[in-house]
């Protein structure tokens, strides 16, 4: 009876596998200065594990704490440099913060590991257009994302803005 009234314990996580999905759990239930405990517990036990790091600066972004989820990131980087989503979500958050140069340098790496990605080609022309009004480079990276309508719309104004250049 003492069992059904009051359920066990959980077991604490053994690795960091269960560790990260411990963190993810108490994220889910807004409970997020455990959940980064547990990422870092994650983290002290496999340095290398990508889902933590990952895990970690997804955190700390929906915490708004933008420059430690950009290092969180670099980190992420450091280790697996070829990680799109990492090199992707940090372009995003530096937009965010309009440190456009460095964006941009962030959604090359990510089309360096992803070339055929045309979501990232999206990004980097749009980036390329609205953030630096340089349509002439937009262009092709706009033509290779015609499957959105965003990249229509770009392509428009891209058009539009080079005939009126000349």
């Amino acid at each position: 009876m003492f069992s059904e009234t009051f359920p066990a314990p959980a077991p604490t996580p053994d690795t960091a596998a269960a560790w990260v999905a411990e963190g993810r759990r108490l994220q889910r239930l807004d409970r997020n200065a455990s959940a980064f405990a547990a990422f870092d517990r994650a983290l002290m036990l496999e340095p290398h594990l990508e889902s933590a790091w990952m895990a970690k600066a997804l955190l700390l972004e929906e915490m708004e704490r933008i420059e430690d989820a950009l290092a969180t990131y670099a980190a992420l980087l450091d280790r697996y440099p070829q990680h799109v989503a990492a090199s992707s979500n940090r372009a995003g958050l530096l937009l965010q913060e309009g440190r456009l140069e460095e964006a941009l340098a962030s959604l090359d790496l990510a089309l360096a590991a992803a070339p055929g990605n045309d979501v990232l080609a999206l990004n980097k022309g749009l980036l390329l257009l609205q953030g630096f009004d340089n349509p002439v480079e937009a262009r092709p990276w706009l033509e290779r994302a015609r499957a959105f309508p965003e990249a229509l719309e770009a392509l428009a104004l891209c058009e539009e803005s080079l005939s009126g250049r000349s």
